[in-house]
C-alpha cells in the first residue's frame, strides 16, 4: 500500500504562495508610500470639496419615518450626522468626513444651501472655517451621504482636534436672511509624525 499523497505537499505549496504573495503586496505598499513632499505637491491640485449623492431607497425609507415639511418652510433638516475617518491619523493624509443628511426642501423658494465647516483646537481656538455652496447637489427633499476629504498638513501639531459644520440655508430676497438649519461635529486626533 503507498503512503504516498500529493495533497500534504500541494497544500504547502499554496500556503507558502499566498504567504509570498502576502508579503510582496506588504513590501509594495511600504516601498511606494507617499512622503509628505509628495502629500503636499498633490494637495495643491486637488479637489477638496464636499460631494454628495442621492439615495433613492434611504429616501423612501426617510419619508415615512419623519414628520412632513411644515408648510412655508423653505427647508427643513430632520437628520444631519458626521463621523471621521480615520479617527487617528498622522500628518502628511488626507481624513475623510463623512456626512448624512435627510433634508426636506421646498424647490420654489428662492433660497441657497451651503456648508459651514469650522475647525477648532482643543482648547477651542478656531483654526480656520470653509464655506461651500451645495444647492446643486441638495437640489430636492431626500436622504444623502456625503464625503468630504480633509487634508492634515505635515505641520499640524499632534492633538485632538474638532470640526464642527451646519447647514444654513440663505434666502435671496429684497432683505436676504440667513437662517441655521442643523448642525453636527466629531472629533479626530492627530498623531506624532514619524521622525526619519
Amino acid at each position: 500500500m503507498n503512503h504516498f499523497s500529493p495533497l500534504p505537499s500541494l497544500n504547502r505549496l499554496v500556503h507558502v504562495a499566498l504567504a509570498g504573495i502576502v508579503l510582496a503586496m506588504s513590501g509594495c505598499a511600504t516601498f511606494h508610500e507617499e512622503t509628505c513632499a509628495q502629500f503636499e505637491q498633490r494637495r495643491k491640485q486637488t479637489d477638496y470639496t464636499a460631494e454628495y449623492r442621492f439615495s433613492e431607497s434611504d429616501s423612501e425609507a426617510a419619508s415615512h419615518n419623519f414628520k412632513p415639511m411644515p408648510r412655508n418652510a423653505g427647508a427643513v433638516v430632520r437628520l444631519y450626522r458626521m463621523h471621521v475617518d480615520p479617527r487617528e491619523i498622522k500628518p502628511c493624509h488626507d481624513l475623510t468626513l463623512r456626512q448624512e443628511i435627510y433634508l426636506q426642501r421646498a424647490t420654489a423658494f428662492n433660497m441657497t444651501l451651503e456648508e459651514v465647516r469650522e475647525f477648532y483646537a482643543s482648547n477651542g481656538t478656531l483654526i480656520t472655517s470653509k464655506t461651500e455652496v451645495l444647492s446643486d447637489q441638495l437640489r430636492t427633499t431626500g436622504y444623502y451621504f456625503g464625503e468630504t476629504p480633509l487634508p492634515i498638513p505635515q505641520h499640524a501639531p499632534p492633538g485632538k482636534y474638532r470640526v464642527v459644520s451646519k447647514l444654513v440655508m440663505k434666502m435671496k430676497n429684497n432683505k436676504s436672511r440667513t437662517m441655521l438649519l442643523a448642525r453636527t461635529s466629531a472629533s479626530f486626533q492627530v498623531l506624532a509624525l514619524d521622525k526619519k
